[in-house]
């Protein structure tokens, strides 16, 4: 299964200001949510492929986001953001599905989020006009196939953020954005809470809420892949604590070694793509591979280079690489993936110990 999680706006595009009280905007929070639940989800479930369509401080426009979600053929889109309003008592959670906006305030959202494809021309060149009703008629129609899935998605964060968050639920609704509007798989847009509400704001700024937000993510993300893709075995060996990963993925080949083995093979040609320099306190990997027999690792006639191999209850675990940038941790992973490692995941290290990958990546931040 890939899901392809996109933090919403970026770059040059801050997303919503909040009450203005903070040097935070829409883009930073979208961002930290983003990767914690891609965080999750790499932790708890290997066998999930997870593309972010940006990964820091960058501008992916609306089409390029979506680019990423179809080239990718991907399974499922979720896309965050966080609601704004003229009044500051505005407050709650909601997620969104492709449909003909029925409510204003279906409408304004649609209408704030759709906005930046208007800077230079971008509705003539795209083609696409919120003030048509035509556009969206042809593209909603195109969206029925999906929809079942994607109110199934959006219903069951709801869910997470009203029972196991306390957020105010303000519930699925229908709107014309054009990040659901052109993916071809089910998906939801969802809308973290409002920043222009103090309390919220207050709660989507902390550690805290980002936790909690993005666990609640997690957690209705892994209702629905079980539900449709049938991911009970995976979930289940998928670990809660650094000691207790799954046991063997599948990925790549580990051989036991054999007495008197041959001279070491030649590292693959895509070796220059995987770093070994990190320095820091915190350091990331790649998880490309595990095996009870031991052995190296190679695949189509190549060694690995930069492989480390730690036992884990007579589970040989072999890490690939070493960085102190989550982004390039992720080059390294989808790398591999791409080289014979299908079920590869990022995992993180603080002074050489294995810590859970949201933290390391909320070390990073501060």
């Amino acid at each position: 299964m890939t899901v392809v999680i996109d933090a919403g706006h970026g770059g040059r595009d801050p997303g919503n200001l909040g009450t203005g009280r903070y040097p935070t905007v829409e883009k930073d929070i979208t961002l930290a949510v983003a990767l914690k639940t891609a965080a999750y989800i790499e932790e708890r479930i290997p066998g999930v492929r997870v593309i972010m369509t940006r990964t820091g401080d960058t501008y992916p426009d609306l089409p390029e986001r979506v680019r990423i979600a179809n080239d990718n053929q991907a399974d499922l889109l979720m896309s965050i953001h966080c609601d704004s309003f003229s009044k500051s008592s505005a407050k709650g959670s909601s997620s969104f599905v492709m449909g003909l906006a029925k409510s204003e305030a279906s409408l304004r959202v649609a209408q704030k989020e759709n906005a930046v494809l208007f800077e230079n021309g971008g509705k003539e060149a795209l083609g696409f006009d919120p003030d048509d009703p035509d556009t969206f008629i042809a593209l909603a129609l195109k969206q029925e196939i999906y929809l079942e899935r994607s109110l199934q998605f959006a219903n069951l964060i709801q869910t997470q953020f009203r029972e196991r968050v306390g957020r105010n639920d303000r519930g699925v609704r229908q709107a014309d954005y054009y990040v659901t509007a052109y993916a071809n798989m089910p998906s939801v847009l969802v809308e973290l809470g409002f920043l222009t509400n103090p309390d919220e704001e207050d709660f989507l700024r902390s550690e805290k809420g980002q936790d909690y937000m993005s666990s609640a993510l997690f957690r209705a993300f892994r209702d629905y892949a079980d539900h449709w893709f049938n991911l009970e075995s995976a979930i289940q060996k998928a670990p809660p604590t650094q000691d207790e990963e799954g046991e063997e993925n599948g990925a790549g080949n580990a051989e036991e070694d054999a007495p008197g083995a041959s001279a070491p093979l030649p590292a693959p040609p895509w070796f220059s793509d995987i770093k070994n320099d990190c320095t820091e306190t915190v350091c990331f990997a790649v998880q490309a591979a595990s095996s009870k027999k031991g052995g190296t690792l190679e695949v189509q006639g190549h060694d690995i280079p930069f492989v480390t191999t730690e036992v884990v209850r007579g589970v040989h675990k072999y890490r690939v690489g070493s960085t102190h940038s989550y982004e390039d941790a992720c080059h390294m992973r989808d790398t591999l993936r791409k080289n014979g490692f299908a079920d590869a995941f990022v995992v993180a290290f603080k002074d050489g110990n294995r810590i859970p990958l949201e933290k390391a990546l909320e070390q990073k931040r501060n």
